[in-house]
């Protein structure tokens, strides 16, 4: 078994990081319950499904997750801090397994932090610090750590400036584009590409908006094409879901790309949508529409 060290986790930090684009791709359970470093076996997350992985041979716990709604769900406090619910047993008390992880607080030492938004996938936040341990209140709170130092010492408006950018970056952004992908099962709503690789979650409503929060029923799973042709208001969606084009588009004379992609849209419906709480919201969809309409060539 490998020895435990703060060199240890950086090399294994950048591992993680490095394969999850520095936290812009999600992260395959297979992967992290495969991983291996220096040809020594080192599952990255608890196997049975725990929140928090502690290698037997470690004195310290290595990872934590929080999972989308679960039992143990975090609660950020703050940019870049959460309350992260320690684990109890059937009568209320402390589970054994919280003993590394409050020995990592203790001892200052930095632990990964996943989430996972929907089943068997995972992002990463980054590295934590646990901050603080409140046994009677069954909860710890974690800050993520950044240049060696927790976002409790940021202090000016510039700097929690760039945390909230931080946060938003590595975690609302791909969570918002896992649960999208998951809830359209990684297909275009317009053509149906069933490649993941090829689709973005777009925002019927931007995030600046009142109606823009990052939930499913304002998003869209789409293709890169018709992602972009819908942010530039080439193609407009109504609140019946119904596909209009810019008279303009549908007018070139071009090769079967632009025929099948765009111009064949016209009186046709969003075909591959999820249903009930999570389908298409009808209300943001008009707004974005009277916008296409309004900004249409006179």
């Amino acid at each position: 078994m490998l020895a435990d060290s703060a060199e240890l986790r950086s090399r294994i930090y950048q591992d993680v990081a490095d394969m999850a684009d520095g936290g812009q791709s999600p992260l395959d359970r297979e992967w992290l319950l495969g991983y291996s470093i220096d040809g020594v076996p080192l599952p990255l997350i608890d196997a049975q499904g725990r929140g928090i992985r502690n290698p037997a041979a470690w004195s310290h716990s290595l990872s934590i997750t929080t999972i989308e709604k679960g039992r143990y769900s975090d609660e950020q406090i703050a940019p870049g801090a959460w309350n992260y619910p320690l684990a109890v047993n059937k009568h209320g008390e402390l589970d054994p397994s919280n003993g590394k992880y409050i020995k990592a607080n203790s001892d200052a030492v930095p632990v990964i932090y996943f989430y996972k938004p929907v089943p068997h996938t995972y992002l990463l936040i980054g590295m934590v610090q646990v901050t603080a341990i409140d046994d009677a209140a069954r909860v710890s709170t974690i800050e993520l750590l950044e240049a060696g130092h927790t976002i409790g010492a940021v202090s000016t408006q510039l700097e929690r400036a760039w945390v909230e950018r931080l946060v938003k970056t590595r975690l609302h952004q791909p969570r918002f584009r896992a649960v999208v992908l998951e809830a359209y099962r990684s297909q275009c709503a317009i053509c149906g590409i069933p490649e993941p690789n090829l689709l973005d979650a777009a925002h019927i409503r931007g995030d600046k908006d009142p109606d823009g929060q990052p939930v499913v029923p304002n998003g869209l799973a789409l293709c890169s094409i018709h992602h972009r042709a819908y942010d530039r208001q080439l193609i407009g969606i109504d609140g019946d879901r119904k596909l209009h084009v810019r008279p303009d588009i549908v007018e070139i004379v071009d090769g079967p790309v632009l025929a099948s992609a765009l111009q064949s849209l016209p009186n046709t419906w969003l075909k591959y949508v999820p249903r009930g709480k999570n389908a298409p919201d009808p209300y943001r969809l008009e707004k974005t529409y009277k916008e296409y309409v309004d900004a249409l060539p006179r």
